[in-house]
């Protein structure tokens, strides 16, 4: 009897140890599916939601993106891991059956994403992960279906048929209502102006409606007052926001420029955009120097930002140059010269009509002529040394030799004949990345820069210790051994 017991209660508990060998899992066992598979398997869907297909402005801000349903009444709830529309990360919460985001959040996603603030329908591809919140306290991540709709931002102000003009840090200019600097209208939304800044630090201005300009009436004009939404921001292109504006609430603010120079501004009213760019061109001495040759471009004026421009060498005197816009290069017509044929002030107006040759001061010395194409003037000033260092070569190392020094891949530079201490070469550059001018193949003494500058084809910098870094491609290189002072053109 006892025997038979014992085997009784043996067979009992390997039955049990049977039912814990892992053959067998709770179907609500959260630990018994992935992501991928948990939606299907509590028996949750998602689905567009009422509001998928928006167009704002939206009644009350919060838009119902997502709908998740089940037929499982195990599932007490969900709490949103992660949202994303079009590729990007959002904020979003869930509210009932519904993941839903914040309609302005929306709205500056879909603007960043296409460029534009147009009032275009814009598709919308959603995809979200929520946590499955169980009634026994257990809880399982979820994927969900990818689901689908579309945005379309708030109608934009309509194109002003009065034009816009600016206000701000502008030379002749300023925030002054007498002195508005009307842009020019490109047609199809399109409006440009070209403004040269005031300060060296931060210029500050702001775009206006033509059809609320009031000479005398700030209060007027303030109706028609457009910007961006930080103060100061200089970021191009950039948003445009104006007066009212539904999405960014804070107030127009004034867009900021850094640093003098001269910039092209571009106000797209059809995208609210708005594009800041600078216009400096290229400037060469047709002259001594060269020849007076119509095609040798060896002897660039060096770039000094603001459409300044400085060129430093020993003058021969004595007619010794006028002054050509690369565009107009050959062009004697628009040549830049003095009224006077020959003059010699330290200091002068230039013109570009019936324009004469004009000379250094005085022959044989060291000078720095310093153009200034915002003002059209000029000035010269005499170098304190007029012996200035003297090297046999001047070469051009970087990234795209791999900084070798020993195997001639150097770009060797050639001094300009007449223009001492001048250097210029042509070559081609394989390999973006940063680049140095040195002299005499040796690091005795090299030079760099501190930042660089690319405008349009021409890179420029003030003179320093640290890497030019400009892109692959074939480039007129031009460096000054007495200012450091150096451009980098690209050849088209």
């Amino acid at each position: 009897m006892k025997k038979t017991l014992l085997y009784s209660l043996a067979a009992m508990a390997a039955f049990g140890l049977a039912g814990c060998n892992g053959d067998y899992d709770d179907w609500a066992s959260p630990q018994a599916y992935g992501p991928e598979e948990a939606a299907a398997a509590y028996g949750v869907t998602f689905s567009n939601g009422p509001e998928a297909t928006t167009v704002m402005p939206d009644g009350d801000g919060i838009i119902q993106l997502v709908e998740i349903k089940t037929s499982n009444s195990g599932v007490a709830g969900y709490t949103l891991k992660s949202l994303s529309v079009n590729g990007e990360s959002i904020e979003g919460t869930v509210s009932g059956s519904y993941i839903t985001v914040n309609a302005t959040t929306l709205a500056k996603l879909i603007e960043k994403q296409n460029g534009s603030r147009a009032a275009i329908a814009r598709p919308l591809e959603v995809k979200s992960t929520v946590s499955i919140n169980l009634g026994n306290g257990d809880a399982v991540t979820a994927e969900g279906a990818t689901t689908t709709g579309s945005f379309t931002p708030a109608a934009t102000p309509t194109i002003d048929s009065k034009g816009y003009y600016l206000l701000g840090n502008f030379v002749n200019v300023g925030w002054n209502l007498s002195t508005p600097l009307w842009m020019e209208d490109n047609g199809d939304g399109i409006f440009t102006a070209k403004v040269t800044t005031a300060n060296a630090g931060t210029n500050y201005f702001q775009f206006f409606e033509g059809s609320h300009y009031d000479n005398a009436n700030w209060d007027e004009v303030n109706l028609g007052q457009m910007g961006c939404a930080e103060n100061g921001d200089a970021t191009s292109p950039n948003f445009l926001i104006y007066r009212g504006d539904p999405i960014y609430t804070g107030g127009v603010q004034s867009v900021g420029i850094e640093g003098q120079g001269t910039f092209n501004i571009t106000l797209d009213m059809k995208n609210l955009t708005y594009t800041i760019t600078r216009a400096e061109s290229k400037y060469y001495i047709v002259g001594n120097l060269q020849g007076w040759s119509q095609t040798d471009m060896s002897c660039m004026f060096y770039a000094q930002g603001g459409n300044i421009y400085s060129y430093t060498t020993q003058w021969q005197g004595a007619w010794d140059l006028k002054i050509w816009e690369g565009k107009d290069f050959g062009n004697w017509g628009v040549a830049f010269g003095t009224a006077v044929d020959g003059a010699t002030d330290e200091a002068g107006s230039l013109i570009n009509s019936n324009a004469q040759s004009f000379a250094a001061p005085s022959k044989n010395e060291y000078w720095t002529l310093t153009v200034d194409m915002n003002s059209q003037s000029y000035s010269w000033k005499k170098l304190d040394n007029q012996s200035p260092t003297t090297y046999t070569a001047v070469s051009i190392i970087g990234e795209f030799n791999g900084w070798k020094t020993d195997n001639n891949s150097e770009i060797d530079m050639t001094v300009c004949p007449k223009a001492p201490h001048n250097w210029y070469a042509r070559a081609k550059i394989d390999k973006s990345g940063g680049l140095k001018f040195r002299a005499n193949h040796a690091w005795t003494t090299s030079w760099g820069s501190t930042k660089n500058y690319a405008v349009g084809d021409v890179y420029y910098g003030p003179a320093g210790t640290e890497d030019i870094t400009v892109p692959a491609g074939t480039y007129d290189f031009y460096l000054n051994d007495i200012t450091g002072q150096w451009n980098i053109v690209a050849v088209n």
